[in-house]
């Protein structure tokens, strides 16, 4: 049997990525969890994290697509490792973009939820900081999503908790059975710039459903802030 990894299916270059990351306990999150991934952990906590970012000269299967050159995005995701493996990387709770046909591709390509909403994200670059800013509208209200990051940016240590956010080789999530499904992803470790000031407005409970509402009130245990960098998607895959 061929142990050769599927092809890519999508290419893109990831900027302006924004994440707030929430330390949790594992045990707040793992019954959210499909079969077959676990909260990955350090130091004993687990992670959710808030990620806003823009995708650019996106090509799919090679091609450019209408409506795919410029695909801003918000997602909540949770940090995790498969089962029994050394496979980590993150799985989507809810995303949100501001295109249909982004959102239909997202759905029917990875199986990972994607709504359409207004979405306006904002990028100021200064000489020596560098602002970005992502607003959208959910259950009446904007959410938004902003820090602001002193230049230059420098490379994470690996052993910042940066560094562990950003080391996720595989995007995880359920097929239309019920199955886990996973996509490798190819990223390289990013430089990031130092946050001075952050602020999260997200009313936790009606953008991403009750069993969220424990982040309400929560400070970001950690943001960071990257110009970003080259990104490929390969074909997902079954884990069995």
């Amino acid at each position: 049997m061929s142990t050769a990894s599927p092809p890519t299916i999508l290419e893109a270059t990831a900027r302006n990525r924004l994440v707030a990351s929430y330390a949790v306990a594992p045990e707040q999150v793992a019954p959210l969890l499909p079969s077959g991934v676990v909260p990955d952990t350090l130091d004993g906590q687990a992670y959710v994290a808030l990620v806003g970012v823009e995708l650019v000269k996106v090509r799919v299967l090679g091609l450019i697509g209408p409506g795919f050159r410029r695909v801003p995005a918000v997602e909540l995701q949770v940090l995790v490792r498969e089962t029994d493996s050394s496979r980590r990387g993150t799985i989507t709770v809810q995303a949100y973009v501001p295109r249909r046909l982004v959102a239909w591709g997202a759905r029917g390509l990875y199986g990972e939820p994607v709504d359409v909403v207004s979405m306006q994200p904002v990028w100021r670059d200064q000489a020596d900081t560098a602002a970005v800013t992502y607003r959208f509208d959910r259950a009446g209200r904007e959410q938004r999503l902003r820090a602001v990051g002193a230049k230059p940016p420098r490379e994470p240590t690996s052993d910042s908790l940066a560094f562990f956010l950003m080391d996720r080789g595989w995007r995880f999530g359920t097929g239309r059975r019920g199955e886990l499904v996973r996509t490798r992803i190819e990223r390289s470790i990013e430089p990031v710039y130092d946050v001075q000031e952050h602020h999260v407005t997200v009313r936790w409970a009606s953008v991403y459903g009750e069993e969220w509402a424990f982040l309400s009130g929560q400070e970001p245990t950690h943001v960071f802030l990257s110009p970003g960098g080259p990104i490929a998607l390969h074909w997902r895959e079954k884990t069995t």
